[in-house]
Protein backbone atom coordinates (compact mmCIF):
# COMPACT_ATOMS: atom_id res chain seq x y z
CA UNK A 1 0.00 0.00 0.00
CA UNK A 2 1.21 3.60 -1.18
CA UNK A 3 2.58 5.50 1.71
CA UNK A 4 0.62 8.89 2.32
CA UNK A 5 4.00 11.00 1.44
CA UNK A 6 4.00 9.19 -1.78
CA UNK A 7 0.10 10.03 -2.39
CA UNK A 8 1.12 13.40 -1.91
CA UNK A 9 3.82 13.32 -4.48
CA UNK A 10 1.84 11.90 -6.70
CA UNK A 11 -1.31 14.09 -6.23
CA UNK A 12 1.32 16.64 -6.96
CA UNK A 13 2.83 15.63 -10.01
CA UNK A 14 -0.74 15.30 -11.34
CA UNK A 15 -2.02 18.55 -10.38
CA UNK A 16 1.55 19.59 -11.93
CA UNK A 17 0.62 18.14 -15.20
CA UNK A 18 -3.13 19.21 -15.43
CA UNK A 19 -1.69 23.04 -14.82
CA UNK A 20 0.45 22.69 -17.25
CA UNK A 21 -1.80 21.14 -19.99
CA UNK A 22 -4.45 23.81 -19.39
CA UNK A 23 -1.89 26.69 -19.37
CA UNK A 24 -0.64 25.10 -22.53
CA UNK A 25 -4.41 24.83 -23.83
CA UNK A 26 -5.53 28.69 -22.39
CA UNK A 27 -2.21 29.98 -24.10
CA UNK A 28 -2.93 28.05 -27.40
CA UNK A 29 -3.13 30.42 -30.45
CA UNK A 30 -5.68 27.34 -31.46
CA UNK A 31 -7.56 28.51 -28.58
CA UNK A 32 -8.90 31.73 -29.47
CA UNK A 33 -9.45 30.01 -33.14
CA UNK A 34 -11.52 27.92 -31.84
CA UNK A 35 -13.79 30.45 -30.03
CA UNK A 36 -13.87 33.15 -32.68
CA UNK A 37 -14.90 33.39 -36.05
CA UNK A 38 -13.72 35.66 -38.87
CA UNK A 39 -14.07 35.32 -42.62
CA UNK A 40 -12.14 33.00 -43.99
CA UNK A 41 -9.25 33.57 -46.06
CA UNK A 42 -10.16 31.25 -48.53
CA UNK A 43 -13.33 33.22 -49.15
CA UNK A 44 -11.24 35.74 -51.16
CA UNK A 45 -11.98 35.26 -54.74
CA UNK A 46 -10.22 36.06 -58.00
CA UNK A 47 -6.60 37.34 -58.64
CA UNK A 48 -4.74 39.71 -56.36
CA UNK A 49 -5.64 43.55 -57.05
CA UNK A 50 -1.70 45.00 -56.61
CA UNK A 51 -2.82 48.36 -56.78
CA UNK A 52 -5.17 48.21 -53.72
CA UNK A 53 -2.25 45.71 -52.22
CA UNK A 54 -0.44 49.08 -51.97
CA UNK A 55 -3.34 51.12 -50.92
CA UNK A 56 -3.91 48.88 -48.16
CA UNK A 57 -0.11 48.72 -47.61
CA UNK A 58 0.09 52.35 -47.29
CA UNK A 59 -3.60 52.52 -45.11
CA UNK A 60 -2.27 50.38 -42.70
CA UNK A 61 1.20 52.27 -42.25
CA UNK A 62 3.45 49.12 -42.60
CA UNK A 63 6.56 51.18 -43.60
CA UNK A 64 6.39 53.24 -40.36
CA UNK A 65 7.39 50.54 -38.41
CA UNK A 66 8.90 48.10 -40.25
CA UNK A 67 11.20 49.60 -42.90
CA UNK A 68 14.70 49.45 -42.97
CA UNK A 69 16.50 51.91 -40.19
CA UNK A 70 17.96 54.71 -42.02
CA UNK A 71 17.09 54.90 -45.39
CA UNK A 72 13.81 56.42 -46.91
CA UNK A 73 12.03 53.83 -49.25
CA UNK A 74 8.93 52.61 -47.98
CA UNK A 75 9.02 49.65 -50.06
CA UNK A 76 12.45 48.14 -47.99
CA UNK A 77 10.78 46.44 -45.10
CA UNK A 78 14.01 45.18 -43.27
CA UNK A 79 12.97 46.45 -39.90
CA UNK A 80 15.12 47.21 -37.21
CA UNK A 81 13.07 50.34 -35.29
CA UNK A 82 13.02 49.71 -31.90
CA UNK A 83 9.75 50.79 -29.63
CA UNK A 84 10.96 51.38 -26.02
CA UNK A 85 7.85 51.18 -23.70
CA UNK A 86 6.85 50.27 -20.37
CA UNK A 87 7.48 46.47 -21.00
CA UNK A 88 10.04 46.75 -22.54
CA UNK A 89 11.82 47.48 -26.06
CA UNK A 90 10.31 45.85 -29.01
CA UNK A 91 12.42 45.39 -32.09
CA UNK A 92 10.70 45.60 -35.20
CA UNK A 93 10.88 42.69 -37.37
CA UNK A 94 12.17 42.04 -41.11
CA UNK A 95 9.19 41.52 -42.87
CA UNK A 96 10.71 41.63 -46.54
CA UNK A 97 10.01 38.76 -49.12
CA UNK A 98 13.64 37.91 -47.79
CA UNK A 99 12.79 33.46 -46.44
CA UNK A 100 15.11 33.46 -44.29
CA UNK A 101 15.24 36.80 -42.18
CA UNK A 102 11.91 37.91 -43.55
CA UNK A 103 8.26 36.70 -44.57
CA UNK A 104 9.23 34.79 -47.75
CA UNK A 105 8.29 31.82 -47.06
CA UNK A 106 4.98 32.40 -45.34
CA UNK A 107 1.98 31.19 -47.24
CA UNK A 108 -0.71 33.15 -47.97
CA UNK A 109 -2.55 31.46 -44.78
CA UNK A 110 0.26 32.10 -42.57
CA UNK A 111 0.58 35.97 -43.77
CA UNK A 112 -3.26 35.97 -42.80
CA UNK A 113 -2.96 34.43 -39.57
CA UNK A 114 -0.68 36.74 -38.11
CA UNK A 115 -2.25 39.75 -39.62
CA UNK A 116 -5.95 39.19 -38.13
CA UNK A 117 -4.96 36.99 -35.27
CA UNK A 118 -1.94 37.72 -34.25
CA UNK A 119 -0.24 34.38 -34.69
CA UNK A 120 2.89 33.60 -36.48
CA UNK A 121 4.63 30.62 -38.01
CA UNK A 122 6.74 28.17 -35.02
CA UNK A 123 9.75 26.11 -35.52
CA UNK A 124 9.01 24.99 -31.97
CA UNK A 125 5.15 25.03 -31.26
CA UNK A 126 2.70 23.28 -33.95
CA UNK A 127 -0.35 25.77 -32.66
CA UNK A 128 2.33 28.98 -33.68
CA UNK A 129 3.58 31.74 -32.31
CA UNK A 130 1.43 34.41 -30.32
CA UNK A 131 2.67 37.80 -31.53
CA UNK A 132 2.70 40.78 -28.77
CA UNK A 133 0.29 43.49 -29.63
CA UNK A 134 2.81 46.19 -30.51
CA UNK A 135 1.82 44.83 -33.86
CA UNK A 136 -1.64 46.19 -34.56
CA UNK A 137 -3.53 42.82 -35.35
CA UNK A 138 -6.45 44.09 -32.62
CA UNK A 139 -7.36 46.74 -35.59
CA UNK A 140 -6.17 44.38 -38.58
CA UNK A 141 -8.15 41.24 -37.30
CA UNK A 142 -11.40 43.44 -39.19
CA UNK A 143 -9.89 43.73 -42.71
CA UNK A 144 -11.77 41.72 -45.18
CA UNK A 145 -10.12 38.26 -46.98
CA UNK A 146 -9.76 40.51 -50.29
CA UNK A 147 -7.35 43.02 -48.77
CA UNK A 148 -5.37 40.78 -46.78
CA UNK A 149 -5.03 38.83 -49.91
CA UNK A 150 -4.11 41.71 -51.99
CA UNK A 151 -1.39 43.39 -49.23
CA UNK A 152 -0.24 39.47 -49.30
CA UNK A 153 0.37 39.71 -53.08
CA UNK A 154 1.64 43.35 -53.12
CA UNK A 155 4.46 42.82 -50.11
CA UNK A 156 5.84 39.90 -51.70
CA UNK A 157 6.61 41.46 -55.07
CA UNK A 158 8.73 43.98 -52.83
CA UNK A 159 12.93 43.73 -52.80
CA UNK A 160 14.51 41.21 -50.32
CA UNK A 161 16.11 42.32 -47.17
CA UNK A 162 18.64 40.24 -45.06
CA UNK A 163 18.74 42.72 -42.39
CA UNK A 164 19.21 40.75 -38.67
CA UNK A 165 16.96 41.84 -36.65
CA UNK A 166 17.53 40.89 -32.70
CA UNK A 167 14.75 39.70 -30.42
CA UNK A 168 12.52 41.53 -28.55
CA UNK A 169 13.73 43.02 -24.99
CA UNK A 170 11.25 42.93 -22.26
CA UNK A 171 10.26 42.48 -18.77
CA UNK A 172 9.42 39.74 -16.97
CA UNK A 173 6.77 38.42 -17.13
CA UNK A 174 6.28 39.92 -20.87
CA UNK A 175 8.89 37.90 -22.08
CA UNK A 176 7.36 35.03 -21.92
CA UNK A 177 5.35 34.98 -25.37
CA UNK A 178 3.40 31.59 -24.90
CA UNK A 179 1.02 33.86 -22.05
CA UNK A 180 -0.01 36.15 -24.62
CA UNK A 181 -2.30 34.11 -25.47
CA UNK A 182 -4.08 34.36 -22.49
CA UNK A 183 -4.35 38.38 -23.52
CA UNK A 184 -5.94 37.42 -27.16
CA UNK A 185 -8.47 35.61 -24.92
CA UNK A 186 -9.32 38.28 -23.15
CA UNK A 187 -8.60 41.31 -25.09
CA UNK A 188 -8.77 40.37 -29.23
CA UNK A 189 -12.27 40.48 -30.31
CA UNK A 190 -13.39 39.59 -33.55
CA UNK A 191 -16.04 42.34 -34.28
CA UNK A 192 -16.59 43.72 -37.56
CA UNK A 193 -15.97 47.42 -37.72
CA UNK A 194 -20.08 47.82 -37.75
CA UNK A 195 -19.92 46.39 -34.46
CA UNK A 196 -17.05 47.87 -32.77
CA UNK A 197 -17.20 51.17 -34.53
CA UNK A 198 -19.97 53.89 -34.81
CA UNK A 199 -23.25 52.99 -35.35
CA UNK A 200 -24.78 54.31 -38.81
CA UNK A 201 -28.09 54.23 -36.99
CA UNK A 202 -27.83 57.43 -35.81
CA UNK A 203 -26.59 59.34 -38.12
CA UNK A 204 -28.12 62.95 -39.99
CA UNK A 205 -29.94 61.97 -42.72
CA UNK A 206 -27.59 64.36 -44.67
CA UNK A 207 -24.33 62.53 -44.20
CA UNK A 208 -23.68 59.31 -47.18
CA UNK A 209 -23.83 56.06 -45.51
CA UNK A 210 -22.04 55.01 -48.11
CA UNK A 211 -19.29 57.01 -47.55
CA UNK A 212 -19.48 56.74 -43.74
CA UNK A 213 -19.14 52.94 -44.04
CA UNK A 214 -15.83 53.44 -46.16
CA UNK A 215 -14.11 55.48 -43.95
CA UNK A 216 -15.16 53.41 -40.60
CA UNK A 217 -13.79 50.16 -42.23
CA UNK A 218 -10.63 52.28 -43.23
CA UNK A 219 -9.95 54.00 -39.43
CA UNK A 220 -11.52 51.23 -37.14
CA UNK A 221 -9.19 48.57 -39.53
CA UNK A 222 -6.23 49.28 -41.66
CA UNK A 223 -5.88 52.64 -40.23
CA UNK A 224 -6.08 51.38 -36.82
CA UNK A 225 -6.21 55.12 -35.57
CA UNK A 226 -7.89 53.78 -32.21
CA UNK A 227 -4.09 51.91 -31.14
CA UNK A 228 -2.43 55.43 -30.85
CA UNK A 229 -5.16 57.54 -30.14
CA UNK A 230 -6.28 56.46 -27.12
CA UNK A 231 -5.47 55.37 -23.03
CA UNK A 232 -4.26 51.70 -22.00
CA UNK A 233 -5.18 50.04 -18.46
CA UNK A 234 -2.15 48.07 -17.17
CA UNK A 235 -2.52 45.13 -19.34
CA UNK A 236 -2.29 47.36 -22.66
CA UNK A 237 -5.46 47.19 -23.56
CA UNK A 238 -7.77 49.98 -25.44
CA UNK A 239 -10.83 50.50 -22.55
CA UNK A 240 -13.82 50.38 -24.64
CA UNK A 241 -15.58 53.70 -23.51
CA UNK A 242 -12.22 55.82 -24.24
CA UNK A 243 -11.79 54.68 -27.57
CA UNK A 244 -9.71 57.59 -29.50
CA UNK A 245 -9.95 60.11 -26.67
CA UNK A 246 -5.65 60.34 -26.30
CA UNK A 247 -3.36 58.90 -24.27
CA UNK A 248 0.10 58.62 -23.44
CA UNK A 249 2.63 57.53 -25.90
CA UNK A 250 4.54 53.99 -25.56
CA UNK A 251 7.90 55.55 -24.71
CA UNK A 252 6.04 57.46 -22.13
CA UNK A 253 7.57 60.63 -23.45
CA UNK A 254 4.59 62.13 -24.89
CA UNK A 255 1.00 62.29 -25.47
CA UNK A 256 -1.15 61.36 -28.32
CA UNK A 257 -3.94 63.82 -29.08
CA UNK A 258 -7.66 63.19 -28.11
CA UNK A 259 -9.67 62.77 -31.78
CA UNK A 260 -13.47 62.82 -31.09
CA UNK A 261 -15.38 65.96 -31.92
CA UNK A 262 -15.32 67.11 -28.35
CA UNK A 263 -13.65 70.84 -27.52
CA UNK A 264 -11.24 68.59 -26.00
CA UNK A 265 -10.40 66.67 -29.10
CA UNK A 266 -10.94 68.16 -32.49
CA UNK A 267 -14.32 69.73 -32.03
CA UNK A 268 -13.56 72.33 -33.92
CA UNK A 269 -12.15 70.82 -37.22
CA UNK A 270 -14.84 69.90 -40.18
CA UNK A 271 -14.71 67.14 -41.96
CA UNK A 272 -12.83 68.73 -45.05
CA UNK A 273 -10.19 70.05 -42.46
CA UNK A 274 -9.64 66.38 -41.19
CA UNK A 275 -9.36 65.19 -44.95
CA UNK A 276 -6.89 67.99 -45.56
CA UNK A 277 -4.73 67.11 -42.56
CA UNK A 278 -4.24 63.78 -43.69
CA UNK A 279 -3.28 64.50 -47.31
CA UNK A 280 -1.07 67.27 -46.34
CA UNK A 281 0.15 67.41 -42.45
CA UNK A 282 -1.91 70.88 -42.19
CA UNK A 283 -4.10 71.13 -39.07
CA UNK A 284 -6.86 74.07 -39.25
CA UNK A 285 -4.45 76.61 -37.26
CA UNK A 286 -1.56 76.15 -39.93
CA UNK A 287 0.42 73.62 -37.51
CA UNK A 288 2.69 71.12 -39.37
CA UNK A 289 2.43 67.14 -38.39
CA UNK A 290 5.70 66.39 -36.71
CA UNK A 291 7.07 63.42 -34.47
CA UNK A 292 5.06 59.76 -35.47
CA UNK A 293 1.91 61.66 -36.93
CA UNK A 294 4.57 63.14 -39.25
CA UNK A 295 5.36 59.76 -40.34
CA UNK A 296 1.79 58.40 -40.72
CA UNK A 297 0.75 61.41 -43.46
CA UNK A 298 4.05 60.32 -45.39
CA UNK A 299 1.13 57.48 -45.88
CA UNK A 300 -1.89 58.89 -45.74
CA UNK A 301 -0.83 61.31 -47.63
CA UNK A 302 -0.20 58.57 -50.48
CA UNK A 303 -4.01 57.40 -50.12
CA UNK A 304 -6.88 58.57 -52.58
CA UNK A 305 -8.61 61.68 -51.83
CA UNK A 306 -11.92 59.55 -51.53
CA UNK A 307 -10.44 57.42 -48.89
CA UNK A 308 -9.58 60.20 -47.01
CA UNK A 309 -12.64 62.18 -46.83
CA UNK A 310 -14.20 59.38 -45.92
CA UNK A 311 -12.62 58.34 -43.27
CA UNK A 312 -12.91 62.18 -42.17
CA UNK A 313 -16.71 62.28 -42.41
CA UNK A 314 -16.02 58.59 -39.85
CA UNK A 315 -13.87 60.39 -37.56
CA UNK A 316 -16.31 63.76 -37.51
CA UNK A 317 -19.05 61.28 -35.76
CA UNK A 318 -17.06 59.71 -33.52
CA UNK A 319 -18.71 60.00 -29.69
CA UNK A 320 -17.39 63.23 -28.15
CA UNK A 321 -15.10 62.82 -25.54
CA UNK A 322 -14.21 65.46 -22.59
CA UNK A 323 -10.22 64.25 -21.83
CA UNK A 324 -8.08 67.03 -22.12
CA UNK A 325 -4.20 66.73 -22.74
CA UNK A 326 -2.04 66.88 -19.90
CA UNK A 327 -1.45 70.03 -18.20
CA UNK A 328 -4.56 71.84 -20.47
CA UNK A 329 -7.74 72.68 -18.58
CA UNK A 330 -11.02 71.82 -18.67
CA UNK A 331 -12.76 74.29 -21.40
CA UNK A 332 -14.49 77.09 -19.66
CA UNK A 333 -17.82 76.90 -20.39
CA UNK A 334 -19.13 80.09 -18.26
CA UNK A 335 -18.80 84.37 -18.76
CA UNK A 336 -16.02 84.18 -16.28
CA UNK A 337 -12.87 85.53 -17.62
CA UNK A 338 -10.55 82.59 -16.11
CA UNK A 339 -6.82 83.51 -16.20
CA UNK A 340 -4.54 80.68 -16.22
CA UNK A 341 -1.50 79.96 -13.81
CA UNK A 342 0.95 78.62 -16.38
CA UNK A 343 0.20 80.86 -19.21
CA UNK A 344 3.31 81.61 -21.37
CA UNK A 345 3.63 84.40 -23.76
CA UNK A 346 6.14 82.88 -26.25
CA UNK A 347 5.00 84.82 -28.90
CA UNK A 348 7.86 86.15 -30.99
CA UNK A 349 8.53 90.15 -31.42
CA UNK A 350 7.60 92.28 -33.90
CA UNK A 351 10.04 91.89 -36.62
CA UNK A 352 12.08 95.10 -36.80
CA UNK A 353 15.58 96.05 -38.34
CA UNK A 354 18.36 97.50 -36.59
CA UNK A 355 18.01 101.36 -36.32
CA UNK A 356 21.79 102.08 -37.23
CA UNK A 357 21.43 99.93 -40.30
CA UNK A 358 18.58 102.44 -41.84
CA UNK A 359 20.15 105.71 -44.37
CA UNK A 360 18.81 107.86 -46.23
CA UNK A 361 17.42 106.74 -49.44
CA UNK A 362 16.03 103.19 -48.08
CA UNK A 363 12.12 102.04 -48.29
CA UNK A 364 11.16 100.88 -44.78
CA UNK A 365 7.98 99.63 -43.63
CA UNK A 366 6.13 100.35 -41.02
CA UNK A 367 6.32 96.93 -37.66
CA UNK A 368 4.99 98.53 -34.64
CA UNK A 369 2.68 102.08 -34.65
CA UNK A 370 4.97 105.06 -34.69
CA UNK A 371 4.46 108.57 -33.54
CA UNK A 372 5.05 111.20 -36.69
CA UNK A 373 6.46 114.73 -35.91
CA UNK A 374 6.61 117.63 -38.57
CA UNK A 375 9.75 118.70 -36.92
CA UNK A 376 12.98 116.95 -35.24
CA UNK A 377 13.04 119.40 -32.81
CA UNK A 378 9.09 118.60 -32.19
CA UNK A 379 10.16 114.91 -32.41
CA UNK A 380 12.47 115.27 -29.47
CA UNK A 381 11.01 117.56 -27.41
CA UNK A 382 7.09 116.03 -27.18
CA UNK A 383 8.60 112.65 -26.70
CA UNK A 384 10.21 113.99 -23.47
CA UNK A 385 7.89 116.14 -21.91
CA UNK A 386 5.11 113.53 -22.92
CA UNK A 387 3.06 115.93 -25.07
CA UNK A 388 0.66 114.44 -27.95
CA UNK A 389 2.02 113.83 -31.33
CA UNK A 390 1.31 115.17 -34.95
CA UNK A 391 0.28 111.77 -36.13
CA UNK A 392 0.40 108.03 -35.96
CA UNK A 393 1.95 105.52 -38.56
CA UNK A 394 0.26 102.00 -38.77
CA UNK A 395 1.73 98.49 -39.49
CA UNK A 396 2.57 98.10 -43.00
CA UNK A 397 2.90 101.32 -44.44
CA UNK A 398 5.58 102.03 -46.74
CA UNK A 399 8.58 105.05 -46.32
CA UNK A 400 10.74 107.00 -48.32
CA UNK A 401 14.14 108.16 -45.83
CA UNK A 402 14.64 111.38 -47.15
CA UNK A 403 17.10 112.66 -43.83
CA UNK A 404 18.72 111.24 -40.37
CA UNK A 405 19.29 112.79 -37.46
CA UNK A 406 20.73 110.65 -35.00
CA UNK A 407 17.83 108.14 -34.16
CA UNK A 408 15.30 110.22 -35.87
CA UNK A 409 14.25 109.58 -39.84
CA UNK A 410 12.66 111.96 -41.93
CA UNK A 411 10.47 110.08 -44.00
CA UNK A 412 7.73 110.83 -47.11
CA UNK A 413 4.64 108.96 -47.09
CA UNK A 414 2.51 108.84 -49.94
CA UNK A 415 -1.19 108.09 -50.49
CA UNK A 416 -4.84 109.07 -51.09
CA UNK A 417 -7.83 110.88 -49.26
CA UNK A 418 -10.86 110.89 -49.56
CA UNK A 419 -11.73 114.72 -50.57
CA UNK A 420 -14.02 114.60 -47.29
CA UNK A 421 -11.43 112.77 -45.02
CA UNK A 422 -8.01 114.59 -44.66
CA UNK A 423 -7.30 112.56 -41.60
CA UNK A 424 -6.13 109.54 -42.81
CA UNK A 425 -3.76 108.48 -45.93
CA UNK A 426 -4.96 105.36 -47.25
CA UNK A 427 -2.69 103.23 -49.73
CA UNK A 428 -4.34 102.95 -52.90
CA UNK A 429 -7.39 105.43 -54.14
CA UNK A 430 -10.26 103.37 -53.16
CA UNK A 431 -8.95 100.76 -50.89
CA UNK A 432 -9.10 100.83 -47.10
CA UNK A 433 -5.77 100.30 -46.22
CA UNK A 434 -4.51 103.05 -43.86
CA UNK A 435 -1.44 104.06 -43.73
CA UNK A 436 -1.73 106.86 -41.35
CA UNK A 437 -4.02 108.96 -38.78
CA UNK A 438 -3.28 112.86 -38.91
CA UNK A 439 -3.74 115.42 -36.35
CA UNK A 440 -4.16 119.09 -36.95
CA UNK A 441 -1.42 120.50 -37.73
CA UNK A 442 -0.21 117.03 -39.80
CA UNK A 443 -3.47 117.78 -42.14
CA UNK A 444 -2.21 121.38 -42.93
CA UNK A 445 1.63 119.96 -43.90
CA UNK A 446 -0.09 117.20 -46.19
CA UNK A 447 0.53 118.31 -49.56
CA UNK A 448 -2.63 117.41 -52.17
CA UNK A 449 -2.61 116.60 -55.93
CA UNK A 450 -5.55 116.68 -58.40
CA UNK A 451 -8.76 114.97 -57.85
CA UNK A 452 -9.60 111.64 -59.18
CA UNK A 453 -12.71 109.92 -59.33
CA UNK A 454 -13.42 106.74 -58.61
CA UNK A 455 -15.56 105.08 -62.07
CA UNK A 456 -16.61 102.56 -59.56
CA UNK A 457 -18.01 104.10 -56.46
CA UNK A 458 -18.16 108.19 -57.73
CA UNK A 459 -15.54 108.87 -54.73
CA UNK A 460 -13.63 111.80 -55.23
CA UNK A 461 -9.89 110.75 -54.20
CA UNK A 462 -6.74 113.03 -53.79
CA UNK A 463 -3.12 111.86 -53.86
CA UNK A 464 -1.02 113.04 -51.31
CA UNK A 465 2.40 113.41 -49.75
CA UNK A 466 3.68 114.16 -46.15
CA UNK A 467 6.94 114.96 -45.47
CA UNK A 468 7.43 114.01 -41.29
CA UNK A 469 9.86 113.06 -38.21
CA UNK A 470 10.06 109.30 -36.57
CA UNK A 471 12.20 107.21 -34.29
CA UNK A 472 14.32 105.04 -36.04
CA UNK A 473 12.84 101.54 -34.40
CA UNK A 474 9.55 99.65 -34.99
CA UNK A 475 10.39 100.15 -38.94
CA UNK A 476 11.90 96.83 -41.19
CA UNK A 477 13.71 97.21 -44.40
CA UNK A 478 12.72 93.79 -45.60
CA UNK A 479 8.59 93.65 -46.44
CA UNK A 480 9.05 90.07 -47.44
CA UNK A 481 10.25 89.66 -43.72
CA UNK A 482 7.09 91.84 -42.26
CA UNK A 483 4.47 89.68 -44.45
CA UNK A 484 6.21 86.39 -43.52
CA UNK A 485 5.84 87.76 -39.34
CA UNK A 486 1.88 88.37 -40.33
CA UNK A 487 1.49 85.21 -42.03
CA UNK A 488 2.57 83.02 -39.03
CA UNK A 489 0.28 84.85 -36.88
CA UNK A 490 -2.76 84.28 -39.25
CA UNK A 491 -2.21 81.20 -39.76
CA UNK A 492 -1.35 79.59 -36.10
CA UNK A 493 -4.54 81.87 -35.22
CA UNK A 494 -7.27 83.33 -37.45
CA UNK A 495 -7.43 80.43 -39.88
CA UNK A 496 -8.84 78.18 -37.63
CA UNK A 497 -12.07 79.28 -38.78
CA UNK A 498 -11.36 82.19 -41.44
CA UNK A 499 -9.47 79.94 -43.74
CA UNK A 500 -11.30 80.48 -47.07
CA UNK A 501 -12.85 77.43 -49.22
CA UNK A 502 -11.26 79.73 -52.67
CA UNK A 503 -7.80 81.56 -51.97
CA UNK A 504 -9.41 84.50 -54.27
CA UNK A 505 -12.88 84.95 -52.84
CA UNK A 506 -12.01 87.85 -50.29
CA UNK A 507 -11.24 91.69 -50.87
CA UNK A 508 -9.51 94.15 -48.51
CA UNK A 509 -12.45 96.10 -47.88
CA UNK A 510 -13.98 92.60 -46.36
CA UNK A 511 -12.00 92.99 -43.31
CA UNK A 512 -12.35 96.15 -41.99
CA UNK A 513 -13.19 96.26 -38.40
CA UNK A 514 -13.38 92.43 -38.48
CA UNK A 515 -10.10 91.50 -36.63
CA UNK A 516 -10.85 93.68 -33.31
CA UNK A 517 -13.98 91.94 -32.91
CA UNK A 518 -12.45 88.88 -32.26
CA UNK A 519 -9.93 90.50 -29.26
CA UNK A 520 -11.70 88.35 -26.75
CA UNK A 521 -10.51 85.57 -28.03
CA UNK A 522 -7.01 86.39 -28.71
CA UNK A 523 -4.00 87.97 -26.72
CA UNK A 524 -2.96 89.98 -30.15
CA UNK A 525 -1.89 93.39 -29.13
CA UNK A 526 -2.89 96.67 -31.60
CA UNK A 527 0.56 96.72 -33.21
CA UNK A 528 0.19 92.47 -33.81
CA UNK A 529 -3.85 93.40 -35.15
CA UNK A 530 -2.58 95.75 -37.63
CA UNK A 531 0.17 93.60 -39.00
CA UNK A 532 -2.34 90.94 -39.45
CA UNK A 533 -4.71 93.43 -41.35
CA UNK A 534 -2.06 95.00 -43.39
CA UNK A 535 -1.05 91.96 -44.59
CA UNK A 536 -4.75 90.21 -45.17
CA UNK A 537 -5.38 93.81 -47.05
CA UNK A 538 -2.45 93.62 -49.18
CA UNK A 539 -3.22 89.77 -50.22
CA UNK A 540 -6.47 90.33 -51.00
CA UNK A 541 -7.47 89.63 -54.72
CA UNK A 542 -8.69 93.19 -55.63
CA UNK A 543 -5.59 95.07 -54.12
CA UNK A 544 -3.11 92.85 -55.17
CA UNK A 545 -3.78 89.78 -57.47
CA UNK A 546 -0.88 88.40 -58.51
CA UNK A 547 -0.38 86.95 -54.54
CA UNK A 548 -4.60 87.14 -53.60
CA UNK A 549 -5.04 84.84 -50.80
CA UNK A 550 -1.79 84.11 -49.90
CA UNK A 551 -2.56 84.52 -45.99
CA UNK A 552 -4.94 81.12 -46.68
CA UNK A 553 -1.95 78.94 -46.82
CA UNK A 554 -0.73 77.28 -50.30
CA UNK A 555 -0.01 73.45 -49.08
CA UNK A 556 -3.30 73.12 -47.59
CA UNK A 557 -5.05 73.09 -50.79
CA UNK A 558 -2.33 72.47 -53.60
CA UNK A 559 -3.30 69.20 -55.10
CA UNK A 560 -6.32 68.61 -53.09
CA UNK A 561 -9.70 68.83 -54.52
CA UNK A 562 -12.30 71.33 -52.98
Amino acid sequence: MPSKGKKISVAVVVLAIIGIAGFLVLTSPWMWSATHDIPDIESAEGEADLNNGRRIFVASDCATCHATTDQESDEQLGGGMVLDTAFGKFHMPNISPDPEHGIGDWSLAEFDRALREGVGPSSLWPDGKNLYPAFPYTSYVRMEPDDVRDLYAYMMELPESDKVVPDHELKFPYNLRRGIGVWRLAFLNDKSTAEVGVSADSLPEDVDREQFDKGRYLVEGAGHCVECHSPRTFMGNVPGDRRYAGGENPEGTGHYPNITPDETGIGFWSAASIANYLHTGISPIGRTAGGDMAEVIENTSQLPWEDLQAMAVYLNHLPPIDNPAPGMPEPNRTEEVVMLDNVVDNRPPLPTSEPQKIDVGDSVYVAGTKSLYLSSQASASKEQDGEGEDGKLLGGASLEVLDRENNRLKFEIKGWQPENSPTVIYQEKGQRVIMAALGDQAIEATQRGESETDPDTDQVWRPVTLEAWSRADEVNLDLDELWSYSKNAYETSCSSCHTLPDKEHYTANQWIGTLKSMKRFTTFNDDEYRLILSYLQNHSSDLNPETAGEAVPKHASEGVPQ
